[in-house]
């Protein structure tokens, strides 16, 4: 199976509150702190997972 580039992202930076999110179809500002918490994990971990937020 071949390997894929892992994905990144710096837990002590700030998002990125213009941007969109990859997971949703929500902009990243939109999100509460388990959004942000849930989003982030599903991108991370590569899951194949619908959305949570309200």
């Amino acid at each position: 199976m071949p390997m894929s580039t892992p994905l990144i992202i710096d837990v002590d930076d700030q998002p990125d509150t213009t941007g969109s999110c990859a997971v949703c179809p929500h902009p990243w500002a939109e999100h509460d702190a388990l959004g942000v918490r849930y989003c982030t994990a599903t991108t991370v971990s590569a899951l194949p997972r619908g959305c949570i937020c309200p």
